[in-house]
C-alpha cells in the first residue's frame, strides 16, 4: 500500500536485514521498496514524489554519492545535495512543464528554459548563491545521468548548458563579500567562553589551520604528524594533510596546511585527558579515532559544532553574526600580517594553500586593506610570529581538566 503525501520530500531509508529490503520511513510514512537496493544497506537518503513513489534516478543518483561517504564526499553534503534536487523535484511537480510525465521521465528531458523558470520560481525567496549552488548541484546529478553508471538516462548533447556542458550558469554566482579581520584578541575573548577544553582546542586549531568545519570535525588521529616532527624547539610549523571531501561541483578538496607547534602541543595535551583517553567507541591508539570529540565522548557533527561555536559568540560579547567561517579569514589575515615567506607574493601563496583555493583569484579577497590596517601591519618595524600568537591564544584560553578532591564529612581529605 502506497500512502499519498502533498510535495515529493526526502526519506530516509531503514534496511530490514530479516526481509532483505528497505522501508522508507519519513513523518509516519512507510513505503516498502520491493529489491531496490537490497545489495546497499549503506544506503541511507531517497527521493520520493507526491505520491510516495521512489525517484529512481535521483535514489541512484543519492546511492552513488552514499557509497563515497566519508572517502570522495562529506555526508552532510550529501545531505545538501539531496535538498537542491528536492527543490527541482519539487518545482516539476508545482509547475508540471511536462504534465504527461511522471516526475522521474520529467528529469530526463529538462532544458535550459526549465532551468530559468525554476529559478524564476525560486528567485524572490532565495540569495543569488543560493540559486547558483542549487544550479551546480542540478548540473552534477544531469551530467551523472548522462554515464554508465547513472544509466545513460540523458544525452550529454540535450545539457541544459550547451551540448559541451560549458555555458554559463543560468544563476550568476553573487560577488563574494569582503572578509572580516578577525584580530587575536577577539579569538581569545571567544574561546574563553567555551566551556570545556575540547571546544577550545578545536577551534583554536580551525583558526591556527585554516580548515573549513567539516574538514576540521573529520580530521582524525592518523591524520597528525608525529610528535617527533615538532618535538625540536626550532620548528615552528608541520605541514598538515587534510583529507579529501567533496564540495560543490565535484571539486577536491585534498591539500597541505600547516599547523603550529604550540597547537599541536595543545592537541597533545587534549588527547591525554581521562575523558579523551576512555571514549567509548575507541582504543586509546585508535588512527581512526576523531581528534576532536564532544565533552561527552562522541564525535562532532557540523551543525552541533557551529551550535556550539553560537552559543560562546552570544557570551563573549563579540560581533553576534560571527561564524565559525570567519576564523578561516581570521587566518588569512594572521598570514598576511605575519613574518612567514620572503614577500607578500609568498604570503598569498601559503593562504591559498592552507585554505585550499584553487585560483588565487579567490585569495585576493584578502587584499581589501585598508590603508590603516596596513599601517598596522608593520608594528613596531617587523611582522608578527605566528608561533607566537598561537602559544599566547593557548596560554590565555587553555582550560586544564577538572580536578576532584574527595569529601568526607566537612573536611577535604
Amino acid at each position: 500500500m502506497v500512502h499519498s503525501i502533498n510535495l515529493s520530500q526526502i526519506v530516509h531509508l531503514k534496511f530490514d536485514r530479516s526481509k532483505a529490503s528497505f522501508d522508507l520511513e519519513s513523518n509516519g510514512l512507510s513505503i516498502h521498496l520491493d529489491a531496490l537496493d537490497r545489495q546497499n544497506p549503506k544506503a541511507v537518503i531517497s527521493v520520493v514524489d507526491s505520491n510516495g513513489v521512489v525517484v529512481r534516478h535521483v535514489h541512484n543518483w543519492l546511492h552513488h554519492l552514499i557509497k563515497g561517504a566519508g572517502i570522495s564526499i562529506a555526508e552532510s553534503t550529501i545531505t545538501q545535495y539531496a535538498n537542491s534536487i528536492l527543490y527541482l523535484c519539487r518545482w516539476l511537480e508545482e509547475a508540471r512543464p511536462y504534465p504527461s510525465l511522471q516526475l522521474n521521465e520529467a528529469l530526463t528531458v529538462i532544458n535550459r528554459r526549465d532551468i530559468q523558470s525554476w529559478h524564476q520560481h525560486q528567485g524572490e525567496r532565495v540569495q543569488a548563491s543560493t540559486l547558483n549552488n542549487r544550479e551546480v548541484v542540478a548540473k552534477e546529478f544531469l551530467t551523472w545521468l548522462t554515464t554508465i553508471e547513472g544509466g545513460e538516462a540523458r544525452q550529454m548533447i540535450d545539457s541544459p548548458w550547451g551540448r559541451d556542458n560549458k555555458l554559463p550558469y543560468v544563476a550568476k554566482r553573487s560577488s563574494p563579500k569582503s572578509p572580516k579581520y578577525i584580530t587575536p584578541d577577539e579569538i581569545i575573548a571567544l574561546l574563553k567562553m567555551m566551556h570545556n577544553e575540547a571546544e577550545r582546542c578545536m577551534f583554536h586549531t580551525q583558526y591556527d589551520t585554516g580548515l573549513r568545519i567539516s574538514e576540521l570535525i573529520s580530521l582524525t588521529r592518523g591524520d597528525l604528524p608525529p610528535p617527533s616532527l615538532y618535538a625540536d624547539q626550532n620548528v615552528e610549523f608541520v605541514p598538515l594533510y587534510i583529507k579529501g571531501v567533496k564540495g560543490i561541483a565535484g571539486n577536491q578538496k585534498e591539500r597541505i596546511s600547516v599547523i603550529s607547534r604550540a597547537v599541536l602541543n595543545r592537541i597533545k595535551n587534549y588527547h591525554s585527558t581521562l575523558a579523551y583517553r576512555q571514549a567509548d567507541q575507541w582504543s586509546v591508539s585508535d588512527p581512526n579515532k576523531p581528534v576532536f570529540l564532544t565533552s561527552n565522548g562522541l564525535p562532532w557533527s557540523q551543525r552541533n559544532a557551529q551550535k556550539q561555536f553560537k552559543n560562546a559568540v552570544r557570551r563573549s560579547g563579540v560581533e553576534d553574526d560571527f561564524v565559525s567561517h570567519w576564523l578561516r579569514h581570521g587566518t588569512a589575515f594572521s598570514v598576511l600580517t605575519s613574518d612567514i615567506g620572503k614577500d607578500y607574493t609568498d604570503r598569498m601563496l601559503t593562504i591559498q594553500g592552507m585554505l585550499g583555493h584553487a585560483h588565487i583569484k579567490t585569495t585576493e579577497i584578502y587584499t581589501q586593506i585598508s590603508p590603516a590596517l596596513l599601517a598596522m601591519l608593520d608594528k613596531e618595524g617587523k611582522r608578527q610570529n605566528r608561533l607566537d600568537e598561537a602559544q599566547r591564544i593557548r596560554s590565555e584560553t587553555y582550560l586544564a581538566p577538572l580536578k576532584h578532591t574527595e569529601k568526607r564529612g566537612k573536611y577535604d581529605r
